[in-house]
């Protein structure tokens, strides 16, 4: 294996005899393009995450250079539930000017049939103390966004309202609106840039977009292209309930295992 650093792959295209041609830019440390070439495979995996192989096949379909991909492409995304809140702390409620770089406690309410929630409390490290509790939370939301290819910016632009995202507040709210009350405490309306006490104009779990079983076979093969495949975070159509890590990797080594099993013979 040879990892390249600093190479961007902006373009996929199908040679004659059956392989793939790759348009590769070569950057510098700040970004800028310094070289271009052009890279062959027999067998390509894309792994570039659910925007990042999103967009590769979108290109590549919609400026014909794959036109054989199907309308699935760009489908099915979701950003896993995901939702932060914070609330304010008594005065003699002290989280502390030290804190960990990562969450070591959390509410599980996954069970709860109207409000499934799994939330993160998350440390502040400021260095100060900061009187607040912050939590990065997993719901189960149903709604589901789309993919497009914009030619005015060569990219992947995301259709998704924040109407889709208000099912994922209301289970999130539901829950710390029961903590407030039995701790006589209030949600922090300082931490995201404006007044609200939640936010979801993000995500750490952006899942989807080249969907398993729908734009892909079971192992990730894409349809109606021998020997490609992708093999990340875009398989999963938009919501698991955790994080997805462990998830994302697991169905990695099964696909490739299959693949090897079948398509390497």
């Amino acid at each position: 294996m040879t990892i390249a650093a600093l190479q961007e792959v902006r373009d996929i295209r199908r040679a004659a005899d059956g392989t793939y041609r790759l348009t590769v830019r070569e950057l510098d440390e700040t970004g800028g393009v310094v070289a271009r070439r052009e890279l062959g495979a027999r067998h390509l995996f894309l792994g570039a995450g659910s925007v990042g192989s999103t967009e590769l096949l979108l290109r590549a379909r919609d400026t014909g250079t794959l036109p054989g991909l199907g309308e699935a492409i760009g489908r099915g995304w979701g950003p896993n539930g995901n939702v932060m809140a914070g609330r304010a702390n008594h005065a003699w409620d002290l989280t502390g000017n030290t804190q960990s770089g990562m969450p070591a406690l959390g509410i599980d309410a996954w069970d709860d049939p109207e409000h499934p929630v799994f939330a993160e409390i998350a440390p502040m490290p400021a260095g100060i103390e900061l009187w607040v509790s912050l939590y990065l939370a997993i719901t189960k939301n149903p709604e589901r966004g789309h993919f497009t290819y914009d030619p005015a910016t060569d990219s992947a632009k995301l259709h998704w309202s924040a109407e889709q995202g208000q099912p994922s507040i209301d289970s999130m709210k539901t829950h710390l609106d029961r903590i407030n009350r039995v701790n006589k405490t209030v949600y922090r309306h300082d931490l995201f840039g404006d007044t609200r006490a939640f936010e979801n104009r993000f995500t750490y779990h952006p899942l989807g977009g080249v969907v398993l079983g729908e734009a892909t076979d079971l192992y990730g093969r894409v349809h109606g292209y021998p020997n490609l495949y992708v093999n990340d975070s875009a398989l999963i159509p938009g919501n698991t309930g955790v994080n997805p890590f462990v998830t994302i990797t697991a169905l990695a080594e099964r696909n490739v295992e299959r693949i090897l099993a079948e398509d390497f013979r």
